[in-house]
């Protein structure tokens, strides 16, 4: 009988065991500011896990800084060995990308340091502290990422110059975790020794101008394979950063519907972003070609109009995305194109009892009734048309939580089209009366998936809808932001600037950067000639100071449209020209100074996006060359 005794004793000892556990584990709880380590919410990344990679180093050369320039010599000839990379950092240009708006100023001198000295300390509370966390995580994968390994070599003990590498991160508003276009980017960097540690403060308004902080601390970091025998992570010995974007929309457009990007690729695309500061994915997710994104009200999009069942973007697939985004200080804007630009994906109606909910789709010839094949646009005629759209837009809306900005597409529509195949009760209607009155249906549309309340900024592509006298008739101007895509030298912008529209740019002729590849139809000519080099992009400055734009232009966007590109060709397509682009619409740097060293000169440009190019392929992305190699180890010859 003494057995039920014994055993009820025994668990009470092992319950006080842990009650005593868990009143330390309370007690110990760091109090705020807290500082704790990366290991305790994110993986340690190693070399095995990240984009580490191995290299032979070269002793045969060393470069010294000489009138702002690192100028290479044979090693024989110093007796010491300076990196290139080193010698760039600490000699002339910041190596910043994009370049601060703010006062900066940068240490001449470096230090050493090791991953594991890294830690981290903010007062944030949730739910910017989680979101915050992740981005210092992130920045601890970046670090990481340019650490090289000697090939075939014993790993050395790395070189310490300090003690601690304490990164601290402080932001007035931890209520802030949505981007809008009034959202505060701003940020301000310290960076100095304290003692026997090295300290790094980010000072921001909310997490968004934090993320953007340690983005610019983790620039004023480096590798250097000559540095402790076996290379060593250095860091500028001192730092002062006051930085914030020009524009308040800084995007990029990828289109997934005329060749499927898988998420991973399109993860890749927002890795890119975030290390240039981009903050807007416009989704161009469908077209006439296909519809990959499955909708939970309207599947039949998908199941009809994707390329295979396993080429489609699931409900949680897009979630994720978003959040993936966000987390990079992105927002995703997702553009299902309407009236124009559809088809295959539409063609269910007669089924589903709802009649033809489009027209002329897949019809020949094409070039009669479509910019490119193949062609469809909506009926709209139908008004089954206008209960889908709703619920198209309801599903975006609870997909992205985006409710400021929507797009609803509207470029391009053909007349012919609706000319010859509508049911026509009143043959003599003026046809831009028809597009013009479907957008109004579309809008009022949108209003209603948003709850009744219409988002800010509706936005359409410019076309000849939004030429007078129909844009005055059928858009408001403080209900619709137009994204102006026509060449730098149409009418277009400074028109719809004038009429008092807010516009976003995306002139065809510098920042559509599908363009030069050729032809891909054998009718037609190729669809944008030439290529535009990232010079063309950088330099296209279409605002050029005026006043009015500034008020007007609420940003740009660079456009990527993937008829001759998908996965394979993605990154190379995209960087370093987006990047390119991502300077003029952070830093808006004047384009007289890229010739006049006014503010910057040409040679500072080149060497910081030869460094940025380099960042960016060492966190995995591909980069198109810039030049040959040679140019690089020779700063300032090659020009």
């Amino acid at each position: 009988m003494g057995a039920p005794g014994d055993l009820r004793r025994f668990l009470a000892i092992i319950m006080m065991i842990g009650c005593v556990f868990l009143l330390y584990m309370f007690w110990a709880q760091p109090t705020s500011p807290t500082s704790v380590p990366l290991q305790t919410f994110v993986p340690v990344v190693t070399s095995k896990d990240s984009n580490t990679h191995y290299a032979k180093i070269d002793f045969r050369w060393t470069w010294t800084c000489e009138n702002k320039r690192c100028v290479r010599k044979e090693s024989t000839e110093t007796g010491v060995h300076v990196s290139l990379t080193t010698c760039s950092m600490l000699c002339g240009s910041s190596m910043l990308w994009p370049q601060p708006t703010g006062p900066t100023t940068l240490g001449s001198h470096s230090v050493s340091f090791d991953r594991e000295q890294l830690t981290f300390e903010t007062t944030a509370t949730e739910p910017a502290r989680s979101y915050i966390q992740y981005s210092f995580a992130m920045f601890n994968s970046n670090v990481a990422n340019l650490i090289q390994l000697q090939k075939n070599e014993p790993s050395a003990t790395p070189q310490r110059d300090f003690n601690k590498f304490i990164v601290k991160v402080f932001v007035e508003h931890s209520d802030i975790v949505k981007l809008t276009l009034s959202t505060d980017e701003s940020y301000k960097l310290i960076l100095r020794m304290e003692g026997e540690n090295m300290i790094g403060t980010v000072t921001a308004n909310n997490f968004f101008g934090a993320r953007h902080g340690l983005e610019t601390l983790s620039q004023l970091i480096w590798w250097d394979e000559f540095a402790s025998g076996a290379g060593s992570l250095k860091i500028v010995k001192g730092a002062s950063v006051q930085d914030a974007p020009k524009f308040a929309y800084r995007g990029l457009m990828i289109d997934t519907a005329r060749n499927f990007l898988p998420v991973e690729s399109l993860k890749r695309v927002l890795v890119g972003m975030a290390a240039n500061k981009l903050n807007v994915f416009h989704w161009h997710v469908s077209d006439s070609q296909s519809f990959p994104l499955v909708l939970p009200s309207v599947p039949q999009l998908a199941k009809y109009g994707s390329y295979s069942p396993d080429m489609v973007y699931t409900a949680s697939e897009v979630k994720d995305l978003v959040e993936y985004a966000r987390l990079r200080g992105i927002r995703v804007v997702i553009e299902v194109d309407v009236p124009a630009h559809v088809g295959n994906g539409w063609t269910w109606g007669p089924a589903e009892g709802l009649g033809e909910l489009v027209m002329c789709v897949n019809v020949q010839p094409w070039s009669l009734y479509c910019g490119e094949p193949p062609c469809g646009q909506i009926n709209p005629d139908n008004p089954h048309v206008y209960d889908v759209l709703e619920k198209i837009y309801r599903d975006i809306i609870e997909l992205t939580g985006e409710s400021e900005i929507f797009h609803i597409g509207g470029d391009e529509v053909n007349l012919e089209c609706w000319q010859q195949f509508r049911n026509r009760t009143n043959p003599y209607v003026d046809l831009f009366d028809v597009w013009g009155n479907f957008t109004v249906e579309a809008l009022k549309r949108v209003t209603k998936a948003n709850g009744g309340k219409r988002p800010k900024h509706v936005m359409i592509w410019s076309s000849n809808l939004t030429k007078r006298p129909y844009l005055t008739k059928f858009l408001n101007k403080t209900e619709v932001l137009i994204q102006a895509w026509g060449g730098s030298d149409w009418t277009e912008t400074p028109e719809l600037v004038s009429s008092g529209y807010n516009v976003i740019i995306s002139h065809v002729d510098a920042w559509y950067l599908d363009c030069g590849y050729g032809r891909w139809r054998e009718n037609g000519g190729a669809a944008c000639d030439p290529y535009r080099p990232w010079q063309t992009v950088y330099m296209h400055r279409p605002w050029n100071g005026d006043p009015v734009y500034r008020k007007s232009v609420l940003g740009a966007e660079a456009c990527l449209w993937t008829e001759q590109a998908d996965h394979v060709s993605l990154d190379t397509r995209l960087w370093p020209r987006a990047a390119a682009f991502a300077e003029r619409v952070w830093s808006d740097v004047g384009t007289k100074s890229i010739y006049k060293q006014e503010q910057l000169s040409i040679e500072d440009v080149y060497a910081r996006i030869q460094m940025q190019r380099e960042r960016m392929i060492k966190r995995g992305l591909k980069n198109e060359a810039l030049w040959p190699q040679w140019c690089s180890q020779n700063p300032g010859m090659c020009l």
